[in-house]
């Protein structure tokens, strides 16, 4: 008999690292510590291994990360200013050598959308597309259950710079325009202060979303974030997008997402199924131990 697969997973965020332990697919147990990521890479690497120390045995470790990824090497291609030091760093032999195992890594958002397709919201497909939304916009695509990353330095697709306002477009800002300043839960904000100073974050505004002006300002978020799924579906012509992120929680996001892409897209497009992500904060967890388990 065969003796049970058990592997580590990280999850290394600005804020929050959050550790996890599977075996043969099942989550064991979980633990999580401050990033403390402006001490600098080492600091958060030691913070992220002591979680691992005190989790058990395993036999490999998959680890999500913020950052640009090479998904081959495991080295942080790009990180921004949140984690100083991290750039350049190679996350996937840190690990390896300090728990002699086997070690895979992969940007955060893309193991999330890898755990939603195996074991959430996209179980039934092997091509989807997962986005989620917050301070800012990030996402996977995944093709034939295997993620899609393009070509280039990035190491990954910026979903959130799908440029949806060019008009607004600033050479001194890549980001002006972009989906991702005019559809994430930040823009939500800018939207609704800007017809009551007061709803500055997500929770008060749809505790008023009765209110007629604050409706206006949902409405007019919710056109914006459809108007980039959109272009996303017709590009891809994908059969599943995946959406997350904490702001997916209001009864009223989905629907209405929903509502304006089956009235709006091409004519043989409407078909596409439009979830929300089921694992939440545990999905990145759950991809890393699977692109882990890939790689054993």
């Amino acid at each position: 008999m065969n003796s049970p697969v058990r592997i580590a997973s990280l999850d290394i965020g600005g804020t929050r690292i959050k550790a996890g332990l599977f075996e043969d697919g099942r989550l064991l147990k979980t633990s999580e510590t401050d990033t403390l990521a402006k001490q600098g890479a080492q600091i958060m690497l030691q913070n992220a291994a002591q979680l691992l120390e005190n989790i058990g045995s395993f036999d490999a470790v998959g680890i999500s990360t913020a950052g640009q990824v090479d998904p081959h090497t495991g080295i942080i291609r790009y990180a921004n200013e949140n984690m100083p030091g991290y750039t350049g760093t190679n996350v996937q032999t840190y690990f390896a050598d300090r728990f002699h195992c086997p070690c895979a890594v992969m940007n955060d958002a893309y193991c999330a959308a890898l755990g939603e397709g195996t074991d959430g919201a996209a179980k039934s497909y092997s091509d989807y597309i997962c986005i989620t939304y917050g301070t800012g916009i990030g996402g996977g695509v995944i093709l034939e259950h295997k993620p899609y990353y393009g070509s280039g330095g990035s190491a990954n697709l910026m979903i959130g710079g799908l440029i949806t306002h060019p008009e607004k477009q600033d050479p001194e800002d890549p980001f002006a325009g972009s989906y991702e300043r005019w559809a994430s839960t930040t823009a939500l904000v800018t939207i609704a202060k800007e017809k009551d100073p007061s709803l500055d974050n997500g929770r008060k505004i749809f505790a008023r979303i009765d209110e007629p002006i604050v409706k206006e300002a949902v409405n007019t978020w919710l056109d914006e974030v459809s108007v980039g799924l959109l272009s996303i579906l017709h590009i891809y012509n994908i059969p599943c997008l995946v959406l997350g992120g904490g702001i997916l929680e209001q009864p009223s996001v989905l629907p209405g997402i929903k509502k304006r892409i089956h009235a709006s897209a091409i004519p043989g497009f409407q078909d596409v199924s439009v979830v929300s992500a089921q694992l939440g904060n545990q999905a990145g967890l759950f991809g890393a131990m699977r692109n882990a388990k890939n790689k054993l």
